[in-house]
C-alpha cells in the first residue's frame, strides 16, 4: 500500500532540484526501514515522490511518525528550494501594490539575498524556516498520506507564511528608502549642476566610514554645518530632510572643483559625493595633502 505521496508541480529546471532532494532523503530513509520502496516520477510538469509497504510492519511504536517526519523534512527543502521565490512573487503581487517589474524585480532580488541558504552549513534564517515547514508538513501527512505541496502552500503556510510576508514587508521598506535616497541625490545632482561655482576648489579628506574633512584649496578647514534659503527649501518641498552638513557646506560654497582623497571609494559616503557632484570630483588615493590624514589614522 502507499504510505505516502508527495506531488508537485515542477518546470523542468525544478525537476532535477526535486529528484536530487528525494534522492538524498530516500538514502536516509533506506538505511531506516529496508523494506519499503521509494520511487520518484516526474512528468508533464508534476513530480511525485511515493513509499509503499506493509503499514503494520512499521506501525508499531513511532514508526509512522519517524517515516512522516523524514518525508516531511524533504518536503520543507523543496518548498525552500523550489517554490518560496515563486510565493515571495505570489505574496508581493497580491498583497503589496507594486505592480511594476522592475519595481518588483528590485524587491524580489532583495528578498532572496534575505533568505538566502548560505554556503556550507544552512544559516539560522533558514534552518529556522525548515523547522517550521517540517512541523506543518509532518502534521499534514498525518493527517492524510497524500500531500499537494502546491496545496499546502495555498491554505496552510501558517507561521512559514508569516515569516515571509515580514521580509517582504522589509525588503520593500529597503526599496523606499533607496528610491527616495536616489531621488534625493538626483535632486542635488540637478541643483549642483545649474549652481554657478563659488570658490574654485574644495578637498574632501575621507578618513573612513562617514567622517569627512572639508578644505579650501590652501588646505584651511572649512567650517562644515546646515546651510539654509534657497538650498534647503528645495529640498523641503520634496519632504526630505538634510542631515549630512557636509554635503550641505560643499552645496552651499559650490566647488568648481571638489578633490576627494580617500581610501575606501566604495563606502557609500564617497559614492554619494561622486553621485552629487559628479564631473567636477576628482579622487585622490594618495598625495602629500592627504597623507598625513591617513599616516595618522593608522597609527591609533
Amino acid at each position: 500500500m502507499v504510505l505516502f505521496s508527495i506531488t508537485a508541480t515542477t518546470a523542468a529546471a525544478e525537476k532535477v532540484t526535486f529528484e536530487n532532494i528525494v534522492s538524498r532523503k530516500n538514502k536516509e530513509l533506506h538505511k531506516k526501514y529496508k523494506t519499503l520502496k521509494f520511487s520518484c516520477i516526474s512528468s508533464e510538469g508534476t513530480s511525485v515522490w511515493q513509499c509503499m509497504g506493509n503499514e503494520q510492519k512499521i506501525s508499531m511504536g513511532d514508526g509512522m511518525t519517524a517515516l512522516y517526519e523524514l518525508a516531511a523534512e524533504a518536503a520543507a527543502e523543496i518548498i525552500l528550494e523550489i517554490k518560496e521565490q515563486h510565493i515571495i512573487r505570489t505574496l508581493l503581487r497580491d498583497e503589496f501594490d507594486f505592480s511594476g517589474k522592475e519595481e518588483s524585480e528590485k524587491i524580489i532580488k532583495h528578498c532572496v539575498s534575505l533568505l538566502e541558504k548560505g554556503k556550507g552549513t544552512p544559516n539560522e534564517p533558514w534552518k529556522r524556516r525548515y523547522r517550521m515547514l517540517s512541523k506543518s508538513l509532518q502534521q499534514c501527512l498525518l493527517e492524510s498520506s497524500v500531500l499537494n505541496i502546491d496545496g499546502f502552500i495555498s491554505f496552510r503556510l501558517q507561521n512559514y507564511g508569516i515569516e515571509l510576508r515580514e521580509i517582504i514587508e522589509y525588503a520593500v521598506d529597503e526599496f523606499l528608502v533607496d528610491r527616495q535616497y536616489e531621488e534625493f541625490v538626483g535632486l542635488l545632482k540637478y541643483f549642483v549642476y545649474f549652481q554657478e561655482p563659488q570658490i574654485p576648489l574644495v578637498h574632501v579628506v575621507h578618513k573612513g566610514g562617514q567622517e569627512l574633512l572639508l578644505f579650501d584649496e590652501n588646505m584651511n578647514p572649512l567650517e562644515t554645518k546646515l546651510t539654509e534659503g534657497v538650498f534647503v527649501e528645495r529640498i523641503d518641498q520634496q519632504d526630505m530632510e538634510m542631515e549630512d552638513a557636509v554635503v550641505s557646506t560643499l552645496i552651499s560654497v559650490s566647488p568648481g572643483k571638489l578633490i576627494l582623497h580617500t581610501r575606501d571609494p566604495q563606502m557609500p559616503a564617497v559614492k554619494t559625493l561622486l553621485q552629487i557632484f559628479d564631473k567636477r570630483v576628482e579622487l585622490c588615493h594618495y598625495c602629500p595633502n592627504c597623507d598625513v590624514f591617513f599616516r595618522e589614522k593608522e597609527k591609533i
